[in-house]
């Protein structure tokens, strides 16, 4: 469930604006996200905590809240990297739970990515499948509304494929 009109252009508080065909390919990224992985809920934020896409199973209405939470919590974890001089290109803050997993992934500079899965879901298939679809959500961001169609993505078998592969290698090379 979107909280954005497919029908307009929306201006983020980040200076970006988010265009019809930018949601459209951000919301089917995010459903096949939902049943590839398999996730139990995805919540979707600006980097200033606006919510922008819900889906799945929620434990809390307060989604507002929540997307503040989110975005505040990965911007103190990307401070914390920098201080201890740990800072990187891709944040993934992962929390384990006795039933659920709890992933928050920047996608971009803009986007910050709340995943939860079942505790049956294999960290490492959820990592793969999550930090694949963060990079596509900021290159969605990051094209222009025009060339989205354009773009390769999605979480088809044959990329999913491709990924698992190359992890595989870089286990068998490290």
């Amino acid at each position: 469930m979107t909280t954005i009109d497919p029908k307009e252009s929306i201006d983020l508080p980040s200076g970006v604006t988010l265009h019809p065909s930018q949601d459209e390919a951000i919301d089917r990224l995010l459903s096949d996200l939902l049943q590839r992985c398999p996730a139990r809920f995805l919540l979707l934020a600006e980097a200033s905590g606006q919510l922008l896409s819900v889906l799945g199973k929620r434990s809390t209405n307060d989604l507002v809240a929540l997307s503040s939470l989110i975005a505040g919590d990965l911007a103190a974890s990307q401070e914390i990297a920098r201080l201890t001089e740990q800072a990187q290109n891709y944040h993934l803050i992962l929390r384990e739970a006795p039933e659920t997993n709890t992933f928050i992934a920047e996608a971009g500079v803009h986007l910050v990515l709340f995943v939860q899965v079942n505790k049956e879901v294999p960290l490492g298939w959820a990592r793969m499948l999550i930090h694949e679809t963060s990079c596509q959500l900021a290159e969605i961001l990051s094209a222009q509304p025009e060339d989205v169609g354009k773009l390769d993505l999605g979480l088809s078998e044959e990329k999913i494929n491709s990924l698992v592969g190359d992890g595989l290698d870089s286990i068998l090379k490290g």
